[in-house]
């Protein structure tokens, strides 16, 4: 496993055990997408990197657009490699 992968996963798991790192992860996210590393080419990474870089979106006031489910199902779909559904 890279280095961007492991990172990837353990902001993955963060994000389970706490919602509120949404905003930081988010914003690494799109960060390390604008980064020219070699596993960016990766789909699977691209893709979790997308998914990331959207955790902290909200539909309202206080009101988080993602959540837990979503973050468990981005975690199985990244550690199985899948695209997203």
């Amino acid at each position: 496993m890279t280095d961007l992968r492991a990172e990837i996963e353990h902001r993955l798991r963060r994000l389970l055990t706490d919602p509120e790192s949404a905003g930081d992860t988010a914003d690494w996210a799109m960060a390390t997408m604008e980064g020219d590393a070699p596993e960016l080419e990766d789909e699977t990474v691209w893709n979790a990197l997308d998914r990331l870089g959207g955790a902290d979106l909200k539909t309202g006031t206080g009101t988080f657009l993602h959540g837990e489910a979503d973050f468990r199902a981005w975690l199985t779909e990244f550690q199985d490699g899948v695209a997203p559904r």
